[in-house]
Parts: C-alpha cells; structure tokens; sequence
C-alpha cells in the first residue's frame, strides 16, 4: 500500500510551466526505494534491470560522447552493472538515479527515455551534481528541462541539499540551455582530459542555490 508523502505544485519562471511533483513511498518497503516523481511531460522513477536493454540501445554514439568517461559501444552487461551500481549508491545516498518516462510516448508510457541523476551527494555541505540524458529519438520535446526541474526541486525540497551544481562540455549547446532554463549559471570553465575519448576537452561548471530557486517557487 502506497501513500503520498508530499504534494508540491511549484512555477519555476525558468522553465515556465507548472509541474506537479507526487513523491511516493512504500509503507513498509523491503529495501530502501527511490520516490515516484510525476511532471507534465515525463515521469521519473526507479531503475529497473528491465531497463537494461533499453538503456543499452538509447546510449548511442552521439548521447556517449556527451557524458563522462562513458564508452561506446554500451552493451547490456553495462547497463546490467551500472542499474546495480545506481541501487547500491541510493542505499548509502551517494547518488540518486531516476528512469525518465516519456508520457507521449507512442510505444510505451513505461519505458525508459532517459536518466537524470543526483551525483556526489555530500550531506554534509549539502551538495550535489546532476547529470543526464535522453534518447536521440526524443530530442527536442522538452524532456530533459523537465526531468532537470524534477530532480532539482526534489533536491531541495525532500533532500534539503543547498547547492546543485552540473558540468558540461562546452560544445554541448543544447545541454547548456537546459540548464540555463532551470535558472543555473555558468560558474567556471576548466580544460579536461577524458581518457575514453583521449582529447582534451573544455567544460563549464553551471551551479544553482536553494536560496535562489526558493524564491521561484509559487504556491
């Protein structure tokens, strides 16, 4: 049996849309389980290995090269180990990973689009990095300015964490809107090296702080 801990419906002027965020628990849950977090556009929940597959056939050459130290090609033993890695890191709250759902989505409501994360959650300072991609097919509907939204409301909100900073290549312009949509600015631009690519490469530290978003939120 399931119960709604927390109701928020928030305006955020960045990305100019109401976004209903419905965080669900289990009553007495097993193990430790990631929320249901509902948006306009997409539905955020927890990885399943069902996933695998599709996280296996969405990571391709293109979405690769915009992450971190992320090879290509990504089989689905990759994806097996990094679903398991992801429920590890939640147990102890070193990251959050949610499966993004498309709810357009022709073929199925249910299948995973994406993934945006919480990355390096440092409870102490209350900071944290996130992180995230969607399938090529699913480019330009919006979905990842929402999922973003999502994740740093929830961030806030329910994690109480003050600060939530991203890194991105420089080259990436359409993740740089993104994050300038949801009200984050650019803090730093460092020279790289990544060893999966084996090139040098620039990227831009984008942060956002609580005090700040806050004061976006309408009730």
């Amino acid at each position: 049996m399931c119960r709604i801990d927390q109701k928020k419906v928030y305006f955020d002027k960045a990305v100019l849309q109401y976004i209903t965020v419905n965080i669900m628990t289990e009553e007495k849950p097993s193990r430790l389980k990631l929320p249901k977090i509902k948006g306009l556009l997409v539905d955020l929940r927890e990885l399943s290995i069902n996933d695998a597959v599709d996280i296996s056939r969405l990571m391709t050459y293109n979405i690769s090269k915009s992450l971190w130290q992320v090879p290509y090609p990504y089989n689905v033993e990759n994806a097996v180990n990094f679903i398991n890695s992801c429920h590890r890191n939640f147990e102890s709250l070193k990251a959050v990973n949610f499966a993004i759902q498309y709810k357009n989505n022709l073929g199925d409501v249910n299948r995973l689009v994406g993934i945006v994360s919480l990355k390096n959650i440092d409870s102490d300072n209350k900071k944290a990095n996130v992180g995230y991609w969607i399938g090529e097919q699913y480019w330009g509907n919006g979905l990842a300015t929402e999922s973003v939204a999502l994740v740093i409301n929830y961030a806030f909100s329910v994690l109480g964490l003050e600060e939530i900073s991203a890194y991105v290549y420089s080259e990436n312009k359409a993740s740089i809107r993104v994050l300038e949509r949801n009200g984050m600015t650019k803090k730093e631009e460092v020279n790289e090296y990544n060893q999966i690519s084996g090139r040098s490469k620039n990227i831009i530290k984008f942060a956002i702080q609580r005090r700040y978003k806050m004061d976006k939120l309408k009730f």
